[in-house]
């Protein structure tokens, strides 16, 4: 067998995110993002099945940065103190202002898949990543609901509305194309529109680390 020449993927996954970019997954040619890599289509399915294994190649980066999000909230519950349990839902500017930072770092992997996932696994990626965050994010307002911290009996339903809701602001600057300067600016009027302390129905202030 061939030795593999690792010197191609980078190529075809930079000409497989023009492709995408300027078409979306459906429309994309298996052929063209060949010919404008210089490389034949058989050097692509040594590597990919397919062109939707391709795209997942491509937005993988951002895939894994929305992973991260998922996971860096996954805990027992049961075992937080009442600060550590309350304190995501009191994220300020500057705690926003880390989620720009980090889809800025993979700004064109996640526009391909807020934009020109159709076709692909993704379709659906506005709904599943809040679903998953729902999942999270519902353990820990049941248990500080459990713990008298939660006043507002919210479902799991109305969680997920309210989520997506909140994503949507996330998302909106990336797919109108606005820049870095321009997402950071939003943190603020982000703060002011989701306040979670209210729909929660959570105490003024965080807990002291000692309670």
């Amino acid at each position: 067998m061939a030795l593999r020449d690792k010197n191609i993927d980078p190529v075809l996954l930079k000409s497989a995110r023009e492709q995408f970019l300027e078409k979306g997954f459906a429309e994309a040619s298996v052929q063209e993002i060949c010919r404008n890599a210089g490389v034949t289509t058989g050097a692509l399915y040594i590597r990919y099945k397919g062109k939707e294994e391709l795209f997942e190649a491509v937005v993988d980066d951002a895939v894994q940065v929305l992973e991260q999000i998922v996971n860096s909230a996954s805990s027992d519950v049961t075992q937080l103190s009442d600060r550590d349990l309350l304190m995501p839902w009191y994220a300020g500017a500057d705690r926003l202002a880390v989620f720009f930072d980090m889809f800025e770092g993979v700004r064109e992997s996640f526009v391909l898949l807020l934009t020109r996932a159709e076709g692909t696994k993704y379709r659906n990626f506005h709904h599943d990543f809040a679903d998953r965050l729902t999942d999270t994010d519902y353990e820990y307002y049941a248990e500080a609901y459990r713990r008298g911290l939660a006043k507002e009996k919210v479902t799991r339903a109305k969680m997920h509305i309210m989520l997506s809701a909140y994503w949507e602001l996330f998302y909106e600057p990336f797919i109108h194309g606005m820049s870095h300067e321009e997402t950071l600016d939003l943190c603020n009027t982000i703060e002011k529109l989701i306040n979670w302390k209210a729909a929660l129905g959570l105490p003024e202030f965080l807990p002291d680390s000692s309670e």
